[in-house]
């Protein structure tokens, strides 16, 4: 059956007819509890309804069965809707902190089995990437412009992120001017690579913060990043043991490049761990 949907059908001129005819032939009563005589009242139709009307003889089984299904279909789309607005970050538009842990429940436990599967068959290995990234002195947008003017950078740079990640990368508003990047089947330098050419794009964009006025403001981030092998999975049986794992790690990243200077990217190693540790902020390794 073709996708159809209350909406599009109404939308559309030919089905449009046929919503028409329906109305029209059922504007008595449904169930004896309310008229259905506007293309409005279509939104509140039950598949009980569609019975009922039958049973009145006001329906066929062919119109039945049509209507069944379009109540099916439009059942699955709000569905569909619901479970958005539930992991999407309504001010950035990117996915929220839950629809974060989720994704990176997944990729961990797709890691851990692609590892078991295939890691023989390949020279390097199978590795998984997380980013944090916070947008420098997001404070002083706030006192400077006011609230709505940081909430219009967030949205700006939001939308850089997305632009600079690849189709198989997920990007998330973690929490405040934090944001969050998965990157599966990603080696360490190559997610170096990918966290400078993110830091290198959000210093060149013009932010806009006020679009009555055209008022624009430049930016940078600092970003941490931490990468996992497969083989660090082998023995778990449990992966999501490794989230808040990989969490600390970027944030222990983050934090050194933040104390180091910001507008940075840093890669998580030991080293970073112990300065941080030891109250000292080193000079930056390779992945620094």
């Amino acid at each position: 059956m073709k996708n159809t949907t209350l909406n599009n059908l109404i939308s559309d001129t030919v089905a449009s007819k046929r919503v028409q005819e329906f109305v029209g032939k059922t504007a008595l009563s449904l169930n004896g509890k309310r008229s259905l005589t506007r293309l409005s009242d279509m939104a509140v139709l039950k598949p009980e309804d569609i019975l009922s009307l039958f049973h009145q003889k006001k329906l066929n089984e062919k119109d039945t069965m049509f209507w069944l299904g379009v109540l099916a279909v439009n059942a699955e789309e709000k569905a569909k809707k619901h479970e958005q607005l539930a992991t999407m970050d309504e001010l950035t538009q990117v996915y929220n902190r839950r629809a974060f842990i989720d994704n990176l429940s997944k990729e961990l436990s797709r890691l851990r089995s692609k590892h078991l599967q295939i890691q023989k068959l390949l020279e390097e290995p199978m590795t998984l990437t997380l980013m944090i990234v916070d947008i420098d002195f997001f404070k002083k947008v706030n006192d400077k412009y006011g609230h709505l003017a940081g909430d219009q950078a967030l949205r700006g740079v939001a939308d850089v992120l997305k632009k600079q990640v690849r189709d198989t990368d997920s990007v998330f508003r973690y929490g405040g001017e934090e944001f969050t990047i998965v990157m599966p089947d990603t080696p360490r330098e190559e997610a170096l690579d990918a966290a400078k050419r993110i830091n290198r794009a959000i210093a060149k964009a013009n932010i806009l913060i006020n679009q009555r006025k055209k008022k624009y403001i430049k930016a940078t981030v600092s970003v941490g990043v931490t990468s996992i092998d497969g083989h660090q999975l082998a023995d778990m049986k449990v992966t999501d043991m490794m989230i808040p794992k990989m969490i600390a790690q970027a944030d222990e990243a983050l934090y050194f490049a933040k104390g180091n200077g910001r507008n940075q990217v840093t890669m998580w190693t030991k080293k970073i761990r112990n300065a941080l540790k030891n109250g000292k902020i080193v000079k930056k390794s390779r992945y620094a």
